[in-house]
Parts: structure tokens; C-alpha cells; sequence
């Protein structure tokens, strides 16, 4: 593993590969998890979608951090697609749109 670099940096970097993923990170979201196993934990989104993400230190500290970051998030990206419609859909039940309302019913 690499040298540790400072949380901000981390940030950055890991702020930058979600952009260019077309996903969104607040980098006062990010965190270093010391162990068992090193790792930044961060909160990913794409509109109203949401998750909290760990990523390998060691990726992140890599000096080729934008290509070992590049997949993950890609396949974070992914991941965030299928639940955006559903997001949407109780937006709109929250807001009262009556067809909605189903998608709250228990």
C-alpha cells in the first residue's frame, strides 16, 4: 500500500471519478475507515438515489487512483440507475400525487 494522503485529498480525488462517473459526492461526506481492512467511506448520488460507499484505501491512495477508481464507480453508477425511478416515484407519493400513494402503502 501506498503512503496515506491527507482526507482532503482523498476527497478530491474520489469527488473528481464520481463526477466523472456522472454521479455526485459531497466530499464533508468522506471518511477514513483505519481497519480491519483501510477504506473511505463516502455518499454517493445520482438524483434522488443515494448509497454510502466504501472504497480501498489503497485504490484511492494509488498512484493510478483515476484508473483503479474508474470501474467502481462506473459500477456504482449502475447500481444508482435502478433506484432512481423508484426514488422518483415516492417523491411524488410524498408530495400527494394520488396515483403515487400506493408506493407508501406498507
Amino acid at each position: 500500500m501506498s503512503a496515506p494522503i491527507p482526507l482532503a485529498e482523498a476527497a478530491r480525488r474520489l469527488q473528481r471519478a464520481a463526477q466523472e462517473a456522472g454521479l455526485a459526492l459531497d466530499p464533508r461526506t468522506v471518511t477514513f475507515r483505519p481497519g480491519p481492512f483501510p477504506c473511505y467511506e463516502y455518499v454517493l448520488r445520482l438524483q434522488q438515489a443515494h448509497t454510502l460507499i466504501n472504497m480501498p484505501a489503497a485504490w484511492v491512495e494509488s498512484e493510478a487512483w483515476q484508473d483503479q477508481l474508474r470501474d467502481p464507480m462506473a459500477k456504482a453508477r449502475r447500481y444508482l440507475e435502478q433506484f432512481v425511478p423508484i426514488q422518483e416515484r415516492v417523491d411524488l407519493a410524498a408530495r400527494g400525487v394520488r396515483r403515487f400513494q400506493q408506493v407508501l402503502k406498507p
